[in-house]
């Protein structure tokens, strides 16, 4: 691949080069023509505030350039005689510890400073900063006269920091309102964006049949429209092998992964790169291969904790426990639950705690710690009750059947597995109500109720059946 030099890139950044123009996209603002309209004056009022916050910093030109740019194109810029490009005043503003907006004050340059809100706005959601993000977007959306493309853009962000929040149902109607004026404009890249992140919600909502439908959609639209981003086509088709995953086809769903990492291993970010590895190593656990499984699970945590996300970090302790648990090494199985939950616990996460914390009280059941058992899952059902995630409740609830029939408590081992029944139904997971009945089967049979057992034995298969054949 052709790289060009340190010193070749540096005259590149300095130029503007290498940074997406807004013109460049589909339904686009016309951003070189806007630019072109702005005063005369502005790359100078822009310069005197940068001038006016390094001198206030105390900072010299080669303190705030360092290695990214040269001290004389700084200058310049501070001298109103070049503009920067929207990577080079992000520098700059985290130099001079002032937000972007600080610099853009003046009305003439309100283009220009949406175009960085909404720059600045997919940083932060990459840095996990949903929050920060919805209070950035909110503002923006409330500015007058902001052009339709502008806006659905701004929503798009919007509801990707709702879904990171949780706030499933409203981002759902904010993703639907935005559709329909995409749609109607013929905005067709942004569409392919919108039905992809209808997918993520319907997904997050544990409806991976409507989720799919949406990704379906994505990927018609992105093969009709001839689009070329190989990233957002990785994306789509990893969230369709998300699918065949939870319908119980691991085999589609490790083509679908392979082919996402095929078609843009090479431009793919960690956080992508590790979301897929996951996928991998669950549908490999699904499978039966669970040496690739763990294999590749462990590249998925090293990208995340690379990457400092903690919640990912502990779901994938979580996946790599199970799979443990699978192979009879509990003792391994349990310090990953353990750490995982740590992670959590210090990050004050609701709704996987419960999940990981249940999964300790059975890894500490397997090895026969009946007593330490019990306390987990006592501890787990009571986040359980807090978490906004249904499987971390079926999890609780499904562990707490097992420890309760081994405890001598058939009637409270019934209601365990019945409402863990009832959330697997729920949510439409016909292997997570495979794997619950056929543990609620189990405890039946031992209990001498062979009538009732056989049942339950009958409802894992057929629900097994119709994962396999979903």
């Amino acid at each position: 691949m052709f790289r060009r030099s340190a010193a070749t890139r540096k005259k590149y950044i300095e130029k503007g080069f290498g940074v997406v123009s807004p013109s460049r996209r589909e339904g686009k603002l016309a951003g070189s023509a806007r630019v072109r309209a702005l005063s005369p004056r502005t790359p100078e009022l822009l310069g005197a505030r940068i001038r006016k916050a390094r001198l206030a910093a105390g900072l010299s030109l080669a303190a705030v350039a360092q290695t990214d740019f040269s001290r004389a194109y700084l200058n310049q810029i501070e001298l109103g005689r070049a503009r920067p490009s929207t990577r080079i005043l992000q520098i700059i503003s985290e130099r001079l510890r002032r937000p972007i907006e600080y610099f853009l004050q003046d009305p003439q340059n309100s283009i220009l400073a949406v175009e960085f809100v909404l720059t600045e706005a997919r940083t932060r959601l990459r840095q996990g900063d949903a929050a920060g993000v919805q209070t950035m977007v909110t503002g923006l959306l409330a500015r007058p006269h902001l052009p339709l493309e502008v806006k659905c853009r701004a929503r798009l962000s919007l509801a990707e920091a709702l879904l990171n929040l949780r706030s499933i149902p409203e981002a759902i109607d904010l993703l639907r309102a935005t559709i329909r004026d995409t749609e109607t404009n013929g905005w067709r890249i942004l569409t392919v964006e919108l039905y992809d992140k209808m997918g993520s919600a319907y997904y997050l909502r544990r409806q991976p049949h409507e989720a799919g439908r949406w990704w379906d959609k994505a990927l018609s639209l992105y093969e009709d429209a001839n689009v070329n981003d190989p990233v957002l086509k990785a994306r789509i088709l990893g969230h369709r092998a998300n699918v065949h995953y939870v319908a119980g086809q691991p085999r589609e769903a490790i083509a679908g992964y392979e082919a996402a990492i095929e078609a843009a291993e090479a431009v793919l970010d960690m956080k992508q790169l590790g979301g897929i590895y996951e996928g991998l190593a669950m549908a490999f656990d699904r499978a039966g291969d669970l040496t690739r499984a763990l294999e590749y699970a462990q590249r998925s945590l090293r990208l995340f904790e690379t990457l400092n996300d903690v919640r990912m970090s502990a779901q994938l302790r979580n996946n790599m426990a199970e799979i443990l648990l699978h192979q009879g090494q509990p003792i391994e199985a349990e310090a990953l639950f353990l750490t995982g939950a740590e992670q959590l616990q210090r990050v004050g996460d609701k709704d996987l705690y419960p999940h990981l914390m249940a999964g300790a009280a059975e890894a500490a059941f397997d090895q026969g710690n009946h007593e330490l058992a019990k306390t987990r899952i006592a501890l787990a059902l009571a986040r359980a009750k807090a978490s906004n995630d249904p499987l971390a409740r079926l999890a609780a609830f499904r562990i707490a059947g097992r420890i309760a029939h081994a405890d001598g408590r058939p009637d409270d081992a019934r209601g365990q597995f019945e409402a863990a029944l009832q959330i697997a139904q729920s949510v439409g997971s016909a292997m997570e109500e495979s794997q619950v009945a056929y543990d609620y089967a189990q405890a039946l049979e031992e209990q001498g109720n062979a009538t009732e057992a056989l049942a339950r034995y009958r409802q894992a298969y057929q629900a097994r059946q119709r994962a396999v054949s979903a």
